[in-house]
């Protein structure tokens, strides 16, 4: 075995357990495939080098297969993990009711009062004064600015 095909090899296996620490640090099993398939790819240079020696398009489809093997492989392993939920839509029919943070003065007759709810911050509006820090109720819209009101019970989502 040359010292260049230990190299490579050994440099194969390095980069796929780099590419699976880094996947560990941001998970989200993004980086699985390509981590496992230099891994694998390293390995192979490093148990039977002789099969890249004389016969570079072996190579290469043995590289292809590999790859698209790890790949299909993948893919149920993703779905199962990967969590199924409906898409998210905010829309102020899905605001309606929920209770809110006032983070800027609310004014009658202004867009400049802010309000967060369900983690958006939204320009509204309301019938009276509401000051920052008040629990507040979406009660409508129009657009992009929502309709607020005091909160008056314990009713309603969370911010």
């Amino acid at each position: 075995m040359s010292d260049a095909t230990i190299l490579l090899g050994a440099g194969l296996v390095i980069a796929g357990f780099v590419l699976l620490i880094a996947d560990v640090a941001h998970p989200g099993l993004f980086l699985l495939v390509p981590a496992a398939v230099l891994v694998a790819i390293g390995a192979i240079f490093l148990i039977d080098p002789s099969l890249f020696a004389g016969a570079p398009l072996a190579a290469a489809l043995i590289l292809l297969a590999a790859g698209c093997g790890g790949a299909v492989l993948a893919i149920p392993i993703y779905q199962r993990i990967a969590p199924v939920h409906p898409p998210i839509a905010t829309t102020l029919d899905t605001l309606k009711g929920m209770t809110a943070l006032v983070t800027v003065d609310v004014r009658p007759g202004t867009m400049k009062g802010k309000v967060r709810v369900r983690g958006e911050v939204w320009s509204a509006t309301a019938d009276q004064v509401i000051p920052a820090g008040s629990q507040v109720t979406v009660t409508g819209g129009e657009g992009i600015i929502l309709r607020v009101a005091p909160v008056s019970n314990g009713s309603g989502s969370g911010p």
